[in-house]
């Protein structure tokens, strides 16, 4: 088991722990009480340790992978209610009314509650988003069709896919571009799934850089894929010149580093590219911007799936720029998509998938 995966044990283990302790043992004084509601958590870690084991399993079927993720967004959402409830009992205190016993029951109460709405926000089809953005120097306007965070698995239905491509393609675009986490999975756990990425089609071609998921199956085994299909252009530290319009250049993922190949490299990437012309960036991760200083035009990023589970969102955005949208930092404008899909758990709250359909005009920006 790889090191990732220890990893994902031992942070869902902490999860596990403070929802016992910082709200499960506070809801009841009865020892009875207590004992189920912890034996329920454990459970729920067996099956989130039996989940992660799995995700190399040809055999079982996706409605199986879907319910036993759910395993990890109850992990989430218990420690998160625990968390409030420390913060209430710490509250209460002060205040001699204040039922500490109540209000950890109404805030377990909230649990199923909370699953509910985090598997209808994944369900959902991915909206169709709209932004225009000024570019200085462009020739003529030019639609940009940005497909983020696919997270193909055993997680995201064959039908689900299918789907958002018949969506992207619907759009008509100039260009479609993956931004990264597109394969999220070991090939032969998803090869029935893989080959609708060679449906996507656009005017001047589909282009791919590499995500973080990615680089945890094998960056180079995902690049291997996708260079089969004749529609599908990698960019990996290179850059091409779309209709003598733009510069679209991809670089590879800041997870390069941490791995040691195929690491991000800026000055490979813009190397041939024209200064006469617009340049479009195509980074996975956002935070690639603290390494650019004017030097591009826009850089197209996902990686952030707006946090997609509330109120984990606070922790994406304080390892991130911002959520997403659109805004400008350092002289460069950013645009952070929410993501098409889901990664690790079949669960959204307080955020939405999307694709988003991006129309470069000439501007004076």
């Amino acid at each position: 088991m790889s090191v990732f995966f220890i990893f994902m044990i031992c942070c869902f283990g902490v999860f596990h722990l403070i929802g016992y302790y910082a709200l499960i043992k506070h809801a009841s004084k009865n020892l009875k009480f207590r004992l189920i509601g912890g034996m329920l958590l454990i459970i729920n870690f067996i099956l989130l340790i039996i989940y992660l084991m799995l995700l190399r399993n040809t055999t079982i079927s996706d409605i199986v992978v879907r319910i036993l993720s759910l395993s990890v967004l109850v992990a989430l959402l218990v420690c998160t209610l625990g968390i409030f409830n420390v913060i209430f009992l710490i509250i209460g205190r002060f205040i001699k009314s204040f039922s500490n016993v109540l209000i950890s029951k109404i805030l377990l109460s909230l649990l199923p509650l909370g699953i509910i709405v985090g598997i209808y926000g994944a369900h959902k089809t991915p909206e169709l988003t709209y932004q225009t953005i000024e570019i200085k120097n462009l020739k003529k306007d030019i639609n940009i069709l940005f497909l983020s965070d696919l997270h193909i698995s055993n997680l995201i239905s064959k039908e689900k896919i299918q789907n958002t491509i018949n969506l992207a393609n619907s759009t008509n675009p100039d260009i479609i571009v993956l931004g990264g986490d597109i394969i999220d999975s070991y090939e032969d756990v998803i090869k029935d799934k893989i080959p609708l990425l060679g449906e996507l089609n656009a005017k001047y071609g589909v282009y791919f850089v590499l995500g973080n998921h990615e680089f945890i199956f094998d960056a180079n085994k995902s690049l291997e894929i996708v260079s089969k299909f004749g529609n599908i252009t990698p960019l990996v530290n290179s850059s091409i010149i779309i209709d003598d319009n733009i510069n679209l250049i991809g670089i590879s993922d800041l997870m390069g580093r941490k791995v040691g190949y195929l690491e991000p490299n800026i000055e490979e990437a813009l190397k041939n590219t024209n200064d006469n012309l617009p340049k479009i960036l195509i980074s996975h991760q956002p935070n690639i911007i603290n390494e650019f200083d004017s030097n591009v035009d826009l850089i197209l990023s996902g990686h952030t799936h707006g946090g997609q589970v509330f109120p984990f969102t606070i922790l994406a955005y304080l390892k991130n720029p911002f959520l997403y949208g659109l805004k400008t930092i350092n002289n460069i404008q950013l645009y952070i998509s929410q993501g098409s899909h889901l990664a690790v758990t079949y669960g959204r709250i307080g955020t939405q998938s999307e694709i988003n359909l991006i129309t470069l005009k000439a501007g004076f920006y």
